[in-house]
């Protein structure tokens, strides 16, 4: 990755660890939410995973965030 400045080109060094985001819920408001982030355009460059069952929960599911690298 590159950023230029008034012509001053610096490498910046993309080795960062990724961030990651979580929502929880029921299984209905968790894909609600996703879809409503879609809908205002808020997650356009990232991809939410289905929502999984939390294990040792019968109601909790959770969906994580992950950037597109494009």
């Amino acid at each position: 990755m590159v950023i230029n400045f008034a012509e001053l080109d610096r490498v910046i060094e993309d080795d960062r660890k990724p961030m990651h985001v979580y929502l929880v819920g029921t299984q209905q408001d968790v894909q609600a939410t996703i879809n409503q982030l879609y809908v205002l355009r808020f997650s356009d460059r990232v991809r939410w995973s289905p929502p999984v069952p939390v294990p040792g929960s019968s109601w909790r599911y959770v969906s994580v965030m992950e950037r597109d690298r494009a």
